[in-house]
């Protein structure tokens, strides 16, 4: 481990006097995640579509190149490919680690239903803070997953000096935004999806690319803004113990449409944006919890390196098999357009989508006739980059008669 350089004290940056010390870089544990591309069946033939549920998606007789999921299967062909990472085809015969992670996630799901329900009896006896502020001390900063050859992601927790049972009043969706001190002591802010629990007392946590190329990178397409890379490089030369201030950040999930009540929902994530869509199934799949009775999930991502945090998704689907579909898509082309971002993440997204073109949908059919066309009580989630969200509202608004107010974007 390499020894901390202290740097000068850091100066005021709130009016609630939080002040974040600027140390340097500590050693990072670095945990290596599943690689994704082991989750799959690879089938040399086009998936096939049976009867007219999702569920009923089953592979097509093809030479198998390797498998470590019964149920699973993949399509590949040429840079981009459908991968169907644990659809169980209903009243299939399972066996081994499928049937016993499916099994095993039910037996989670009705545990986390009952502790749902007995919390409804007890007190909750948790602080709800105001929508300001509040001064928090860096706890653990932990790599994870794998970006060629180096790690994919990090994860920044931060403890609420208000206490362990402390909380921020956040929404469905909502962001928390952070403000911190760069190298030279100027403050630096930026809103970020959630990556704990919104009612998890005590601690906030968010997950943000990798240091160094990987978060250039991540940059240069627009998957990270410059304002959310000056805030994690500022964390990343926090000790432990350093201080930082959070409040609540930009509203994401509002819904605005007239169709009610909301059914299904479709969602379309990129990278990162697996965050928010892991936290509104979370809380919208638990039975008794939302008028939420089916959720396809679209993974789309331009490389296998990019699906780190699938074990997210992977734990929500064995426990809602009968609710959830999840497909993780490979698109070597994904970014080929792509812009950087705005640096400002106020207000961000909230004009009315460009209707461009949904290349990804074209290059690759299954895909494209995977998303079934819009019928009232569905709700479409978009999280990602401009370029990824604006093919997949053209996508779904053009082809597959979505209505406008039926879309909204993280």
């Amino acid at each position: 481990m390499r020894r901390a350089r202290t740097m000068r004290p850091a100066l005021l940056i709130v009016a609630c006097c939080t002040r974040v010390d600027a140390l340097q870089l500590h050693h990072h544990k670095t945990v290596r995640r599943r690689d994704v591309s082991q989750k799959a069946l690879r089938l040399d033939q086009p998936l096939l579509r049976i009867g007219n549920k999702v569920t009923n998606w089953v592979p097509a007789v093809g030479a198998v190149a390797g498998a470590t999921v019964v149920g699973a299967a993949a399509v590949v062909a040429g840079g981009y490919g459908l991968y169907y990472a644990g659809n169980l085809v209903a009243g299939a015969n399972l066996a081994g680690p499928d049937w016993a992670k499916r099994r095993v996630g039910q037996l989670k799901a009705v545990g986390e239903s009952v502790s749902l329900a007995f919390q409804d009896l007890q007190r909750d006896d948790s602080i709800t803070l105001e929508d300001t502020w509040a001064p928090c001390l860096l706890e653990a900063r932990e790599d994870f997953g794998e970006w060629r050859g180096g790690p994919a992601y990090t994860a920044y927790r931060f403890k609420l000096k208000q206490g362990s049972k402390a909380i921020l009043p956040l929404e469905l969706g909502q962001e928390v935004t952070f403000v911190g001190l760069d190298d030279r002591n100027r403050p630096v802010r930026a809103s970020f999806p959630l990556a704990s629990g919104r009612r998890e007392p005590g601690y906030v946590e968010i997950v943000a690319p990798a240091a160094g190329a990987r978060r250039d990178a991540r940059v240069a397409m627009g998957g990270c803004t410059p304002d959310q890379k000056a805030v994690v490089d500022a964390f990343d030369q926090l000790q432990a113990g350093g201080e930082a201030a959070v409040r609540p950040g930009r509203l994401a999930f509002q819904y605005e449409g007239s169709y009610l009540p909301i059914t299904k929902l479709t969602c379309f994530c990129e990278e990162a944006g697996a965050l928010p869509i892991i936290q509104l199934l979370k809380e919208s799949l638990p039975r008794g919890q939302s008028t939420i009775d089916k959720a396809s999930v679209f993974w789309i991502n331009g490389d296998e390196d990019d699906f780190a945090l699938y074990d997210g998704l992977e734990a929500l689907f064995y426990k809602f098999a009968r609710k959830m579909e999840l497909a993780c898509v490979v698109d070597g082309e994904l970014h080929a357009n792509a812009q950087p971002a705005g640096s400002s993440d106020e207000g961000k997204r909230l004009a009315k989508r460009k209707k461009t073109s949904d290349l990804v949908f074209q290059r690759n059919s299954d895909l494209s006739g995977a998303v079934e066309p819009w019928a009232p009580g569905t709700l479409a989630v978009v999280a990602g980059p401009d370029h990824f969200v604006d093919q997949v509202v053209s996508h779904l608004t053009l082809t597959k008669g979505y209505p406008a107010d039926c879309v909204v974007y993280f």
